[in-house]
């Protein structure tokens, strides 16, 4: 019997597509299997544990130094993993990397990710503030790939979890909060303390972002971004990270993201740079 979450987000499918880019447009077609957790559509990856993690290892370090693998952020990734042959892969090691940089200096009781993949954000999200009440929203996809992850693993989250399914939709006591990207304006005066984008912003129109940039400054909340400073999407959408809607916002720290320039691959070039620079800020509109 078809889950009842999964089964209104398929049915929902048609109304975000109105919101996808042309990146999406490419990547989550009709024909993408978007049911099957493992496959990569273009927002995360799904490594599972194999021989192989033994030269993955070795170039992560390489990549990233020796540092984030002794991080109290790691251990709760790893051990959550572990109960799923889960690997965790350089998707995975740049969230711990925020996770880690964040908690220093917030510690915020209602997070909202925009655009996760492969439920690193909400999984980091509640790893480091286990307390706090979370919102992903996304493509109803994207949505259903990573709720396919999240009844696998082994945290309150399977069990605490409900879909907004109307932009009038009344909270419960519940943990996470799948959100449709056509029911965005839910997000409207919810209080919500941090709003997160990795690598999200980038993918979208500029129509789309200024849209959550409005329910960000809405609900005067703190803003951690982790985008391409400059992006050319398949349909010709030019995306600049410093012209998003920034206006009237307290700056944190604004720089090029350390950990987000160079992956490793298992293939020469070992060790690869992004296509075009990544910057990163934490920027505060209350």
């Amino acid at each position: 019997m078809t889950d009842l979450i999964i089964k209104k987000l398929i049915n929902n499918i048609k109304e975000t597509n109105l919101d996808k880019s042309s990146h999406w447009q490419k990547y989550l077609g009709e024909n993408s299997n978007y049911l099957n957790e493992f496959k990569q559509f273009g927002f995360g990856s799904y490594t599972k544990k194999s021989l192989k993690n033994i030269a993955q290892n070795l170039l992560a370090k390489i990549v990233f130094g020796n540092k984030v693998f002794k991080t109290d952020t790691y251990n709760k990734y790893k051990l959550t993993f572990d109960k799923i042959n889960r690997y965790i892969d350089v998707d995975t090691i740049r969230h711990i990397f925020t996770y880690e940089k964040i908690k220093k200096t917030f510690n915020p009781k209602t997070i909202c990710i925009i655009g996760d993949g492969k439920i690193n954000g909400v999984l980091g999200a509640h790893l480091t503030y286990p307390s706090s009440k979370i919102y992903s929203v996304n493509l109803s996809e994207t949505l259903i790939n990573d709720y396919l992850i999240i009844k696998k693993i082994d945290t309150k989250l399977k069990d605490s979890i409900e879909l907004v399914d109307n932009i009038n939709f009344t909270n419960t006591g519940k943990i996470l909060h799948l959100v449709p990207s056509n029911f965005k304006k839910f997000l409207l005066n919810k209080k919500i303390d941090l709003f997160i984008s990795m690598a999200s912003f980038q993918e979208m129109t500029v129509s789309e972002i200024s849209n959550y940039f409005e329910i960000i400054k809405n609900n005067k909340s703190k803003l951690y971004s982790c985008n391409r400073e400059y992006k050319k999407l398949p349909g010709g959408e030019e995306l600049y990270f410093d012209r998003y809607p920034w206006s009237n916002s307290k700056i944190f720290f604004w720089e090029d993201c350390p950990w987000h320039q160079k992956y490793y691959s298992l293939r020469p070039p070992f060790i690869r740079k992004y296509d075009g620079n990544v910057k990163h800020c934490f920027v505060d509109f209350s």
